[in-house]
């Protein structure tokens, strides 16, 4: 029988195996981390729907003032955010790798994943670049299927994340 990890144990395992691409990951351990992330975004939640009601009530007084601090509101979230999304990019995936390997798998999908969502974000800015009211039905279909792509790929990524371990 392994040993269980707890909450607090995940948020510990975590930041000491910041870019541990090797080993493995057990399922407690990688779907604490998910609820560890969502404590960790709850300000930058609040912060952005608090933000975004505000510029609304600013928006329907005729008041810039309280438009601009609804802005101002949403802005800071959005930045607590992106910061908090680069300082966990590496080891989110280095979580997910390990899960993976704990459920007798490569580390192919993931790194296909991430390859797919870099591409995809990059073909959608340069598309936006070029076509900005975005009426071309080749440029819908490429978005289309880029979409689809990284949905179907997301949706695996929850299911192997879901299964037991391998025993070994």
């Amino acid at each position: 029988m392994e040993r269980k990890i707890g909450f607090g144990q995940a948020l510990k395992l975590y930041w000491k195996n910041y870019i541990n691409f090797t080993g493995r990951s057990r399922r407690s351990e990688y779907w604490f981390m998910v609820l560890w992330h969502i404590i960790f975004l709850l300000p930058a939640i609040v912060l952005g729907f608090t933000g975004f009601f505000v510029m609304l009530a600013g928006a329907s007084a005729y008041t810039d003032s309280t438009i601009g601090l609804g802005v101002l509101i949403m802005f800071l979230s959005i930045i607590y955010a992106v910061i908090y999304s680069l300082a966990t990019l590496i080891p989110n995936w280095a979580i997910l790798i390990r899960r993976f390997h704990d459920t007798g798998r490569t580390m192919l999908m993931p790194l296909i994943y991430l390859g797919l969502s870099v591409i995809a974000n990059i073909v959608n800015f340069i598309i936006e670049l070029n076509d900005l009211n975005e009426t071309n039905i080749m440029t819908s279909i490429i978005l289309i299927v880029f979409g689809l792509a990284n949905l179907g790929l997301g949706i695996y990524m929850i299911v192997i994340a879901c299964l037991d371990s391998e025993r070994k």
